[in-house]
C-alpha cells in the first residue's frame, strides 16, 4: 500500500472561462512552491480554448511535473470533480484532504447556457435568455444540474425568478452537499478543509450542508478578485510546517489573501473567513432565537428588519446579507427587548477566536468594515421567498425560513 503524505492538497480550476488567465496565474503560484514528500499538490484545470482540461501532480518551477491529459470535460459536472477527487486519493493518499473549489466565479459564458437550455429542452426558450441569465446570479452557480433544474421550468418567467431570488444559490447549496457526501465516500474520511476559491461562498446555508463531511471552511462573503487566492503564500507555509494544525492552516489562508489585496493597494472590498464546522451549532442556536423573537414580535417588527437590511452589508443581488452587521443595525433600532437580546446573542456567537464557530475572519474596504464572516440568505420585502429555500438542510431543520415567511406576511 503506497505511503500516505500528511496533506494531499486538492484544486479544481473550472477555468474553462473569462478567469482561465487567472488560472494560469494560480498555477504558477502553485509551481513557486510545488509538491514533497509531505505534500502532494495536486490540480485539474479546465482552460478556456483548445487546451482542454489537465491533471497535475505539482511540481516546484513544472520540472518533472506529471501531467495527465483528458481533453475536453465539463467542469460543471459533479462527475468531473468527483473523478478528480478519486483520482487524487488513489494516487496520492494522505492523512488529511484539502479540497478547493476554484469555480465559475466569473460566470458561464452564454453559450454554455445555451448549450445547458438546448440539452435540456427549455421550454419558449430563445438565445437572448441565455445572455440574460448568464448576466444574473444564476451565472455564477458551481454545478451544471443547478442549470438543468432552472432551465426545466415550465416558462422564461419562471426561469427569470429563479435568477434572481435566490433560488439558483439554494439549489447549488443542495447539490455542494451531495457532491460533498460523495467525495468523502470515495476518500474514506471528512475532508479536512473545503476552500471556496470563488464568490460568495461564506454562507451559514453552505456551511450548514457543508457540515457532516467537513471539519473547516474557508470562503469569502463579498465577490472576489479574479486573482483570488494567493496559493505561494498559502502553500509556502503548509510545505514548511506540514504537521500544521488545520485550523492553523485555514486561519493562515486568511490572513494571506487579505495582505495579499491590501499589500497590491486593492482598491476594492475584500473578505475571508474560516468556519469550524463542529461549532456552526453555536450560531444556529441564537439565531433559532431571533427567528423566534421576530417571529413573535411581527407585524410591528417588520418595518424594522427592512431598516436594518437597508443599512447593512449585503451581496448576491441583495439576498445574502452579512449577519454580524444585519444585527448590530437590528438591535440599535428594534423597540422590543426579546429581538434586541437575541440580536445581541447572535453578534457574541460570531466572535472571533480559536473556540469558536468563527475561526478566523478578515476584511478590507468601507463596504464591507463591519462584516463578520458569514452571510444568511434574507430576501427583501415584496420579493418572494426562493421556492426551493426549503430544501436546504439549515431551513429543514431551524427557524430562518418561518421568519423570512412572517417576515414577508407582514
Amino acid at each position: 500500500m503506497k505511503k500516505k503524505a500528511k496533506w494531499t492538497f486538492m484544486v479544481y480550476l473550472a477555468g474553462d472561462n473569462n478567469l482561465s488567465a487567472a488560472g494560469d496565474k494560480d498555477m504558477g503560484e502553485m509551481r513557486a512552491v510545488g509538491s514533497t514528500a509531505d505534500v502532494n499538490i495536486v490540480a485539474e484545470f479546465d482552460n478556456a480554448g483548445d487546451r482542454g482540461t489537465n491533471r497535475y501532480h505539482v511540481r516546484r518551477d513544472g520540472l518533472c511535473e506529471q501531467v495527465v491529459p483528458l481533453g475536453e470535460t465539463d467542469s460543471g459536472s459533479p462527475e468531473v470533480l468527483l473523478d478528480f477527487v478519486d483520482w487524487a486519493a488513489e494516487k496520492y493518499p494522505a492523512e488529511r484532504y484539502a479540497l478547493i473549489l476554484w469555480n465559475h466565479g466569473g460566470g458561464w459564458e452564454p453559450l454554455e447556457i445555451d448549450l445547458i437550455a438546448r440539452e435540456v429542452g427549455a421550454r419558449d426558450y430563445n438565445e437572448r435568455e441565455a445572455s440574460e441569465r448568464s448576466a444574473t446570479p444564476m451565472g455564477r452557480a458551481f454545478f451544471r444540474p443547478t442549470l438543468e433544474t432552472i432551465f426545466g421550468l415550465p416558462s422564461p418567467d419562471d426561469r427569470a425568478i429563479c435568477s434572481d431570488d435566490g433560488s439558483g444559490h439554494s439549489l447549488d447549496t443542495v447539490e455542494l452537499g451531495k457532491v460533498l457526501a460523495q467525495a468523502v465516500d470515495k476518500l474514506g474520511q471528512p475532508l479536512d478543509l473545503l476552500g471556496m476559491d470563488a464568490c460568495l461562498m461564506s454562507n451559514l446555508e453552505v456551511a450548514y450542508q457543508a457540515r457532516p463531511y467537513v471539519r473547516y471552511v474557508v470562503a469569502s462573503e463579498e465577490n472576489e478578485p479574479g486573482d483570488g487566492w494567493p496559493y505561494d503564500a498559502v502553500l509556502g507555509r503548509l510545505v514548511a510546517a506540514p504537521d500544521l494544525a488545520t485550523p492553523d492552516l485555514a486561519a493562515h489562508i486568511v490572513d494571506a489573501y487579505i495582505k495579499s489585496y491590501v499589500d497590491r493597494n486593492y482598491s476594492g472590498p475584500v473578505t475571508q473567513a474560516a468556519l469550524d464546522l463542529s461549532r456552526v451549532r453555536d450560531l444556529t442556536e441564537p439565531l433559532d432565537e431571533l427567528a423566534g423573537s421576530l417571529i413573535a414580535a411581527m407585524p410591528d417588527a417588520a418595518p424594522e428588519v427592512w431598516r436594518a437590511q437597508r443599512k447593512s452589508a449585503r451581496f448576491w443581488h441583495n439576498t445574502l446579507w452579512d449577519v454580524s452587521h444585519f444585527c448590530e443595525e437590528l438591535e440599535e433600532r428594534t423597540a422590543d427587548g426579546g429581538v434586541r437580546r437575541a440580536a445581541h446573542d447572535v453578534r457574541a456567537a460570531l466572535a472571533v477566536g480559536p473556540e469558536n464557530c468563527v475561526i478566523a475572519e478578515g476584511h478590507n474596504g468601507a463596504k464591507v468594515e463591519r462584516c463578520g464572516g458569514v452571510t444568511i440568505y434574507l430576501m427583501p420585502p415584496l420579493l418572494d421567498v426562493s421556492r426551493y429555500y426549503g430544501e436546504l438542510d439549515y431551513s429543514q431543520d431551524h427557524r430562518w425560513l418561518a421568519m423570512l415567511e412572517a417576515y414577508h406576511a407582514a
